[in-house]
């Protein structure tokens, strides 16, 4: 007689892969959204016009 065994279907690895990527994804995200950063733009005093004009 051919006894047949049961052999894990090795669903177990791929499982702990995702589950490891999903706690990656679900940290990255977490630390991100702590950080904000205003931005700041450079305006050089040329560009918006000579201070020493005076409206009339």
């Amino acid at each position: 007689m051919i006894y047949h065994e049961d052999k894990s279907s090795g669903v177990a690895f791929p499982v702990v892969v995702i589950l490891i990527a999903m706690i990656a994804i679900i940290g990255s995200l977490a630390l991100s959204s702590g950080h904000h950063t205003s931005a700041r733009v450079w305006i050089p005093n040329s560009s918006v016009g000579p201070s020493y004009v005076s409206s009339r």
